[in-house]
């Protein structure tokens, strides 16, 4: 084992016992026979419908993304970008963060597409629903000034606006100061870096990445990426709506108190645990108890509804994803070179 793999062996370890410790915190004062009780009582017509909203948004994601890799002179099919995302979902579910990378990845491999500026792309990507993310926080915010407003107030507001502002300059200052140096000292050696083949590649990698990062600019159908960006959003809505409908303890909740259930959620989500295992049932349960006063049992059905139907599925059909772009790719490559006389 070479250093590299030690160390995201190490990595990978780490993430596994954070999910590992959250699950075990979360679920450790649940009661078990009230738990299972509420899965056999549960209305999984509900759970479905969770599910088709989940996989429409997996299609509009790719679409979306497709629209952004057409500016750089690459068109690959809607069925060859969704097994890519789908790919990525499923990595994430393995390595935390890794999935951006594992769908650029499948998509370079089955569309011969240049790597690092598919990155680009997703890095683009994701900045734009981190924007959407913060709309959604606001939104809840204010329409729930009273619950959810109040809750963000007292453990996020108010716990970081309590922290020492000198030591976070501090930090601030000296990372500012490290950056002018090793600025300074990339110009003075420039014409050695130039020279230097690692130095070549690094630049050749970071721009292709800008080269992604302007696709948005320079796209055609830009209306419809931000249409596609609606939609998303509205399915990753409409998931978390729809669900709360699957228990009693919930059921009467309406479409405002699904866009903070969502919000809470995403925080969950967004976490560095494997696919937000964890994360998502600890946040979601807490957050569902101080802002609704749902017990925890009920807190935790939901959540594990909601994200164990969605994590099945991505297993489902990230593995059909992953043998039609790795394995029968490899099958098809091995035919054209056997055919050739």
């Amino acid at each position: 084992m070479n250093k590299k793999q030690f160390n995201n062996v190490v990595k990978f370890s780490l993430f596994f016992l954070l999910t590992v410790l959250l699950l075990y915190f979360s679920f450790k004062d649940a009661r078990l026979d009230e738990l299972l009780a509420g899965f056999r009582t549960a209305n999984y017509a509900w759970v479905l419908l969770s599910v088709l909203l989940g996989i429409a948004a997996y299609f509009i994601r790719a679409r979306r993304w497709q629209l952004l890799i057409e500016p750089l002179g690459y068109k690959p099919a809607l069925g060859a970008v969704y097994n890519a995302v789908i790919i990525g979902y499923l990595a994430n579910l393995l390595f935390p963060r890794f999935g951006e990378i594992a769908r650029c990845g499948a998509l370079a491999k089955s569309d011969k597409a240049p790597f690092e500026k598919l990155v680009g792309t997703v890095v683009a990507e994701r900045a734009f629903d981190s924007l959407c993310l913060i709309a959604f926080v606001l939104s809840a915010f204010f329409l729930r000034v009273d619950t959810f407003g109040k809750f963000m107030r007292e453990n996020v507001i108010e716990k970081l606006a309590g922290k020492d502002y000198l030591s976070g300059g501090l930090v601030v200052l000296i990372a500012v100061a490290s950056a002018a140096l090793l600025a300074a000292a990339a110009w003075v050696f420039r014409r050695r870096l130039r020279r230097n083949s690692v130095v070549r590649k690094i630049r050749k990698f970071v721009g292709g990445i800008v080269d992604g990062l302007k696709t948005f600019a320079t796209m055609r159908r830009r209306w419809e990426f931000l249409l596609h960006s609606v939609l998303l959003w509205m399915c990753y809505w409409g998931m978390s709506w729809v669900m709360l409908f699957a228990i009693p303890a919930t059921a009467h909740f309406g479409a405002v108190d699904g866009l903070v259930v969502m919000v809470l959620g995403s925080f969950g989500v967004v976490a560095p645990t494997n696919g937000g295992l964890g994360a998502f049932h600890a946040i979601t349960s807490i957050g569902m108890y101080a802002i609704y006063a749902v017990p925890e049992t009920d807190g935790l059905l939901y959540a594990t509804l909601a994200h164990e139907s969605q994590m099945l599925f991505i297993i489902i059909l990230g593995i059909v994803a992953y043998v039609q772009v790795f394995l029968f790719s490899r099958k098809k490559i091995r035919h054209a070179s056997q055919s050739k006389p």
